[in-house]
C-alpha cells in the first residue's frame, strides 16, 4: 500500500512538473510571436508607401497602387497627399475599375 502512495505521489509530481515547463514555454513563444508580428506590421505599413511612390516616380504605374496610397494618406491624416493620388487615380482609370471604398473617401475629400 505505502509503496503504491510513493509512485502515485512521484507520478504526479512529475505530471505537475512536466505541466508547469509545457505551460512556460507556451506562453514564451506565443509572446515571441505577437511581438514580431506586430514589428513586422509596422515596418511592412513604412516601406510600402515609400516603395510605391518610387516606383511612381520612375513612371511605372497601377490602380492598386494609386488606391493604396491615397488611401493610406487619408488614414494617416495627411490628405493634400491622398487628394493629389486620388486626382491621379480617377483621371487614369474608369469609375467601374476603382473600389468603392476609394470612391467613398474620394468623395469626403
Amino acid at each position: 500500500m505505502e509503496k503504491i502512495e510513493t509512485t502515485l505521489r512521484s507520478n504526479l509530481s512529475a505530471f505537475f512538473f512536466l505541466t508547469f515547463i509545457l505551460l512556460g514555454i507556451c506562453n514564451a513563444n506565443s509572446q515571441t510571436v505577437f511581438y514580431d508580428s506586430v514589428c513586422k506590421q509596422k515596418y511592412a505599413l513604412i516601406d510600402v508607401h515609400k516603395t510605391y511612390e518610387r516606383v511612381i516616380d520612375k513612371g511605372y504605374d497601377s490602380i492598386e497602387m494609386f488606391e493604396y496610397l491615397g488611401n493610406y494618406y487619408y488614414e494617416s491624416k495627411d490628405f493634400e497627399k491622398s487628394k493629389l493620388y486620388f486626382d491621379i487615380l480617377f483621371k487614369k482609370y474608369k469609375l467601374s475599375q476603382i473600389s468603392p471604398k476609394s470612391i467613398a473617401l474620394y468623395k469626403t475629400l
